[in-house]
């Protein structure tokens, strides 16, 4: 994480789509510290969470993120904001893994 930066997108919302039905929106706390996810379709609809994340930037505007979810599952996201384009890693406490593709929108 960049301690001493703020996160460019800090006090903004993207709805994150991956197809198939699902579809979050992640809104990232002013401070900078929390995500709060919320699922917009899919089989959880309606559940949401604040929870702290951790950042980095890449090279030609992408930013790595990652947190835990409550349930203690990971999150990990290539995200370019500008690109409006989504790579994420998820893996679930059960031990699925989920490598899925979208887009982003504000």
């Amino acid at each position: 994480m960049n301690q001493t930066d703020l996160f460019p997108y800090s006090g903004r919302s993207f709805v994150v789509n991956y197809g198939e039905g699902l579809v979050f929106r992640n809104t990232y706390a002013d401070d900078g510290t929390n995500v709060t996810a919320e699922f917009l379709e899919g089989p959880q609809t309606g559940a949401k969470m604040t929870v702290p994340f951790q950042w980095t930037a890449l090279e030609g505007g992408s930013y790595l993120l990652s947190w835990q979810e409550e349930d203690k599952s990971t999150v990990v996201h290539c995200d370019n904001f500008e690109a409006k384009t989504t790579r994420s890693f998820y893996t679930m406490m059960d031990g699925s893994f989920y490598v899925m593709s979208g887009t982003i929108s504000e």
